[in-house]
């Protein structure tokens, strides 16, 4: 199983002024009128999001979130939480990715982050429970944490890294949950896959269709696949899949990352971890379990 993958060569965090944002702009034409300017007055979350990691799920059913960043998985993130019933604010100096985030319903405001007075007029220290910080720099990520720790120690802090170096740091900060992909091993990725909310996340937020799945699928007994080289099965061309691991019973519950070239016969009870639409997916099943040849199916 190969190890957590490296970010070589991390570069230094919080440089002086790199990567902050310079003076407040104005908004373009048209835009200004649906920001919104007051205090943070969203509506009040109806229910606990059932996508939201366990440690925001322990904190109060009416919990305000702000999310820091504008990029496509903080707008993924936004939308998702806002169909559940939670009372977000997305904030952002972005005029172009304000827009879309207007466009898709999403409630924002423009901030200077860097201001503390401004922080707190977004409800921090005063009623925001929960804070994402996705800002796609680490620099951001941390100074944005330092800020918000400052004002309120007890405040929730999701954010986001990209190396462990950065995880680290973000950590020394006061990040109270750091996703850091760099350290998702096989294993972790596929622990993960098991756990059906997990894996509707991974579909919705990372993969980011709605129509993929992330699914397990069986090798039977006497199937075309059993017994076969995994290097000449061709399930990503006849299939229309991504094949992304075994699990090979022989060696227990061991996870391999399919990599090309991977010389791995096929047994009855392996499993294929494999990422597509439902229809493909549904359509390798029946085929195994009817003992149908890949060769002998259509090309696409």
């Amino acid at each position: 199983m190969p190890g957590a993958l490296r970010h070589e060569d991390p570069q230094p965090l919080l440089q002086p002024e790199a990567g902050l944002p310079a003076a407040r702009q104005r908004h373009p034409a048209g835009v200004r009128s649906r920001v919104q300017r007051g205090p943070f007055q969203g509506r009040a979350g109806v229910g606990q999001a059932e996508i939201a990691p366990p440690v925001i799920r322990r904190r109060k059913k009416h919990s305000r979130v702000l999310l820091f960043g504008c990029n496509s998985l903080a707008l993924e993130v936004a939308g998702q939480l806002i169909e559940r019933g939670w009372d977000l604010l997305l904030v952002t100096r972005d005029h172009q990715c304000l827009e879309r985030a207007m466009a898709k319903g999403i409630t924002t405001r423009e901030v200077d982050y860097t201001d503390d007075d401004e922080l707190r007029t977004l409800g921090i220290g005063s009623g925001v429970n929960v804070i994402f910080s996705l800002f796609e720099e680490d620099a951001r990520n941390v100074f944005l944490t330092i800020s918000a720790k400052y004002i309120d120690p007890d405040v929730l802090i999701i954010t986001l890294s990209q190396s462990a170096d950065s995880s680290r740091k973000l950590h020394a900060a006061g990040a109270d949950k750091v996703i850091d992909p760099y350290e998702i091993s096989g294993r972790k990725i596929y622990n993960m896959i098991r756990q059906p909310l997990i894996a509707e996340t991974m579909e919705h937020v990372v993969f980011g269709q709605r129509f993929l799945k992330v699914a397990e699928v069986e090798v039977a007994k006497g199937s075309f696949l059993d017994g076969r080289m995994l290097r000449d099965v061709e399930i990503s061309r006849r299939y229309n899949l991504l094949l992304i691991g075994v699990v090979d019973r022989e060696l227990g519950d061991e996870f391999t990352f399919v990599t090309v070239g991977l010389d791995h016969k096929l047994d009855s009870r392996d499993m294929l971890v494999v990422i597509g639409p439902t229809e493909e997916i549904e359509q390798l099943r029946k085929d195994i379990a009817a003992g149908v040849s890949s060769e002998r199916r259509p090309e696409q």
